[in-house]
């Protein structure tokens, strides 16, 4: 590192530790723990002591990711030439099995890139049953923390809430982006909450006496109170209110997750955050539903306790309202997603140009004709230009193989499933799902264009009957033709250092009776992509995979 380089970062980390003073210490370096190579399940929720809640300062977290991080990696001159070269410092992700994949874990749960889920299944989302809040309510406090209007409160049958308000003149709007989304990345394999559209009227909700009287060091909230905050809500013609209802986690709270760093003092948090693939991944996904207000505090960890005391901390995404074409305010600014609020490229672009530069957003309509959907579109968008509100850690050290597991995930969804998470809002406006499920295909099918062109699409890998099967999800999902696949074959023993195939299988004793060990890179003739690689070992007469990569 130079020494200015050096002493601009050291500048900066005392500005932001004086600007985030509740932001917690960085975890101590810890070498990571390889999982098994061959493992479905990561088996990282063994029992341990609760750990401590961890507050973290959201000034002090966009302070570091929107300034303090972009400088420090522009003063780094290797680094960007490197990258500018397309030959970056990332590394692959530390969490990856043999198989290429992410085992279950804490974080993230395989499901429907794996097997196809039912689409009610997708709509049911976590519950995984018809999970409503019932009236009457009883507002337990104002909702902390966030831009919408809200308060928590406990229905009927006792479950706990948090209730947030869609802005007036957009009924469902932010609710159902959340509900959509919610949907998506839970089927997907992420752990979320349990989110619903709902509506109530003013006569359904009761202030707890408590809170009436005003509880831990907070100011009384009495019905006046109430009824102002009702203001700042959608109100519908029959003056029942829209919104969305989430569903407290199981577990107790301890705090957001830390997209770059370990929780310290979680035994069973083996790998730096930023090189997990799954938030890794998670890029592709936001970038398909357009959920650019990604960041640590839309997250969540809870400890789940097991036996005497003990337990795991569990990771959750949450709060999507900021997605498709919602925003806090309302509708999604133009911008959002296609720029970082501080985004030193374009600031560049318009110094240099004095303003006379056509950023991609301008060239979206800004007019809003369905209410409940907001901005939302798929013409101007591209897969691999989306950005968050502000950079996020494990995004900046996404791979092309990353990169293709997140787009594989998005190809699992069918039309049926899409359309199921957008029937789990239940829209009024007749409108809002033909035009939603239509841009989410469009985007889908544009991200499987764009990294399945980057990264050969060849998966699933399995050796049955002397054969060597995959399948090529590009032709599955019907956005390529059958095609033939050459193969450069390395290995003690081999017969054959180049085969070809036109069928997604491949009889293994081409190899030859001497081969014991073989490296196979699959390239697809005519596609300049990055290849696979699928190590096999030969015991007797059986072949078995060691090892696949991709990208």
């Amino acid at each position: 590192m130079t020494p200015l380089r050096l002493n601009v970062v050291r500048f900066l980390a005392l500005l932001l530790l004086v600007w985030s003073s509740g932001a917690h210490a960085g975890p101590k370096k810890l070498p990571p723990q390889p999982i098994d190579p061959k493992t479905a399940t990561d088996h990282d929720g063994q029992p341990i002591p609760e750990p401590d809640f961890r507050e973290k300062s959201l000034y002090g977290h966009q302070l570091r990711e929107a300034i303090v991080e972009p400088l420090s990696q522009s003063f780094d001159v290797p680094d960007r030439i490197l990258h500018l070269l397309g030959k970056g410092p990332r590394h692959e992700a530390v969490n990856v099995n043999a198989y290429d994949e992410v085992a279950n874990s804490t974080w993230f749960t395989n499901r429907n890139h794996f097997r196809a889920m039912a689409p009610d299944s997708v709509r049911l989302g976590s519950a995984r049953a018809e999970v409503i809040p019932t009236p009457p309510f009883t507002i337990k406090s104002r909702k902390q923390g966030g831009v919408n209007p809200g308060f928590t409160i406990k229905d009927k049958n006792g479950k706990r809430w948090v209730v947030k308000l869609d802005r007036p003149g957009y009924p469902q709007l932010g609710s159902g982006a959340d509900v959509v989304v919610d949907r998506l990345f839970w089927a997907a394999g992420y752990n979320v909450s349990h989110d619903v559209a709902c509506t109530f009227g003013r006569d359904e909700l009761v202030i707890d006496d408590e809170l009436k009287q005003g509880k831990d060091k907070a100011p009384p909230f009495g019905e006046a109170d109430l009824d102002s905050l009702l203001l700042r809500g959608d109100r519908g013609a029959d003056g029942r209110y829209s919104g969305q209802a989430s569903l407290y986690l199981e577990g107790k709270p301890v705090g957001p997750i830390d997209m770059r760093l370990r929780r310290p003092d979680d035994p069973n948090d083996r790998f730096r955050h930023r090189n997990r693939r799954e938030l890794r991944g998670l890029y592709v996904l936001c970038s398909w539903v357009g959920s650019w207000d990604t960041k640590d505090h839309q997250s969540l960890d809870t400890f789940i306790e097991s036996v005497d005391s003990l337990g795991f901390v569990r990771h959750h995404l949450l709060d999507f309202g900021a997605s498709i074409g919602a925003a806090a305010e309302g509708p999604r600014p133009p911008e959002r997603g296609y720029e970082y609020t501080i985004d030193g490229k374009w600031m560049a672009f318009r110094l240099l140009t004095l303003g006379f530069v056509s950023e991609p957003w301008r060239r979206i309509p800004r007019e809003v004709p369905i209410p409940s959907l907001g901005n939302f579109e798929s013409q101007v968008w591209q897969p691999n230009q989306f950005k968050s509100l502000q950079p996020h850690g494990a995004f900046h050290e996404m791979t092309a193989g990353d990169a293709y597991w997140g787009a594989k995930l998005v190809a699992s969804f069918s039309d049926a499933q899409i359309a199921a998470a957008i029937d789990a809002v239940g829209y009024e406006d007749p409108r809002v799902k033909p035009a939603m499920l239509q841009l989410l295909k469009e985007r889908r099918d544009k991200i499987m264009r764009y990294w399945f062109a980057k990264v050969v699409p060849l998966d699933f890998f399995e050796v049955k009957s002397g054969q060597l099967r995959f399948r090529d999800l590009a032709v599955d999902r019907g956005i390529a033709s059958p095609r033939a696949y050459s193969i450069h074959v390395e290995g003690p023993g081999i017969a054959q250092e180049h085969l070809s195939a036109s069928e997604t299988a491949l009889d293994l004793a081409q190899l030859g009776p001497r081969a014991t060990r073989a490296e196979l890179e699959f390239e697809i003739e005519g596609l300049n992509a990055k290849s696979v690689i699928v190590n096999l070992h030969r015991e007797g007469n059986a072949w078995t995979i060691e090892r696949i990569r991709h990208g």
